[in-house]
């Protein structure tokens, strides 16, 4: 499995739980986070977090949730060789990349906690204040290279620029909020092993962006419930322009489940609309006092938060 790291103060990077101070070299201290750092992830949902949320691993997802929840405490990471790579390796990155690609880069370790959404926060690697004439937002990767199971080495970075889109959308959305200029694109700079860095880019999509917003919104009030978060489903991230292809399915290896779903999907797409319409209007009609509102079958819980779940009533 390949593993990837980023900066300095990056989202995943945990102090040291159960580990005596002194059992940890005075160097590698250096790159354990706070108790005050570590108390604000717990009821935030930063670009680590995201990635996590709108990812396909369930486990992941779980072990995020008990974290957040206060249930299991996380892993000190100080002494993980790959963590402190990327740690090591993130300025040179950066200033490899303003260099390279004749670029200024601002903000470095920049905190924000969104003013509009409490529980949105992240830890920029940076941003670059005239990419395209354009605000963007950077963020620097380190990874070992290796492919996962079934995968060529030529698909590493492709699924990396994808599984990344998540954090650069969510930090895009901090960074737009917190100078009150937009910010239409997000880059990756990767090292792979010892190669020099790849720069990718990713076109922001607001509306991808609020599908990420309500995911987080609904992550955080089932753990506000103590629900687990077991029917999420993340929307397709955005990938990098250049790794994008038309493609007829009707040719492809897939076409006979393609078909066949693809008659379901025309059979029942009216029926899955007015399912949505007739949530979104029983969400509107529950009581500003209501904790949960129920009957006929349907009960919907409001969290702290105010966000709203809808279950069929037991």
């Amino acid at each position: 499995m390949t593993e990837t790291f980023s900066s300095q103060n990056s989202d995943t990077l945990q102090a040291s739980v159960g580990v005596p101070s002194d059992a940890v070299p005075a160097f590698f201290r250096q790159f354990q986070m706070g108790g005050k750092s570590l108390s604000e992830r717990q009821t935030t949902i930063g670009g680590s977090d995201i990635n996590i949320i709108a990812g396909d691993n369930a486990e992941r997802i779980h072990q995020l949730y008990l974290r957040k929840r206060g249930e299991i405490e996380g892993d000190d990471l100080s002494m993980v060789w790959p963590v402190l790579m990327g740690h090591i390796t993130e300025e040179l990155n950066l200033e490899w990349c303003q260099q390279k690609h004749d670029i200024k880069i601002i903000n470095r370790q920049l905190v924000i906690q969104s003013q509009k959404n409490p529980m949105m926060r992240c830890t920029l690697d940076g941003s670059v204040p005239n990419y395209r004439g354009k605000q963007a937002v950077i963020d620097a990767k380190f990874t070992m290279g290796r492919p996962q199971s079934g995968e060529e080495w030529r698909d590493v970075i492709p699924r990396l620029c994808r599984h990344y889109s998540p954090q650069l959308h969510w930090n895009a959305y901090l960074l737009e909020e917190h100078t009150g200029k937009k910010v239409p694109y997000g880059l990756l700079s990767i090292i792979k092993a010892g190669n020099e860095p790849t720069f990718h880019e990713i076109e922001i999509d607001p509306a991808y962006q609020a599908e990420l917003i309500g995911l987080a919104t609904y992550f955080m009030g089932c753990v506000e419930m103590g629900v687990l978060p077991n029917d999420i489903q993340p929307p397709e991230a955005p990938v990098p322009v250049e790794d994008t292809v038309p493609v007829d399915m009707e040719k492809s290896d897939v076409h006979p489940k393609w078909r066949q779903w693809c008659e379901i999907w025309l059979q029942t797409s009216g029926a899955a609309d007015t399912c949505k319409k007739a949530e979104a209007q029983l969400k509107k009609m529950v009581p500003k006092e209501a904790s949960v509102a129920y009957g006929n079958g349907v009960q919907i819980k409001v969290a702290k938060n105010k966000s709203k779940r809808i279950e069929v009533q037991k």
